[in-house]
């Protein structure tokens, strides 16, 4: 049940949000482990201007600002896997939006499984349940 926050410094076509939706998804199923069905990938785009780097604000004609934050439950992937996720997921940003900010960051955030739920169940107490 991974979250995946993409937080992009530019308008998008269609067909850019559907390469990132499916992509990701994708990713995370074969690198990652998680199940699609579950699996949300979430696109927020903000206009270059709310974004700076070195002091200075950017604009339409500098690369494009990303930052994708991706919530997995902790202990549940290992380090290689995270950093394959890592690496796939900046070239898609490349391939898909051109080019970027050198200072493009993706983040994996593990949270602890009773801090983390899933239809109004944790992880944790979700995991009790399955072993029974």
């Amino acid at each position: 049940m991974p979250y995946i926050n993409y937080r992009i410094g530019s308008s998008l076509k269609e067909s850019q949000k559907k390469t990132i939706y499916t992509e990701t998804t994708d990713y995370m199923n074969s690198i990652m482990r998680k199940k699609r069905e579950v699996t949300v990938v979430h696109i927020e785009e903000s206009p270059p201007q709310q974004w700076s780097v070195n002091g200075s604000r950017l604009d339409d004609k500098n690369p494009i600002p990303v930052y994708v934050d991706i919530k997995v439950t902790d202990g549940t992937n290992t380090p290689e896997e995270k950093s394959e996720m890592i690496n796939r997921t900046m070239k898609m940003l490349k391939d898909c939006l051109g080019s970027t900010q050198e200072a493009c960051y993706i983040v994996i955030d593990d949270i602890l499984s009773n801090s983390w739920g899933y239809d109004g169940l944790t992880q944790e107490y979700r995991a009790q349940l399955n072993k029974k």
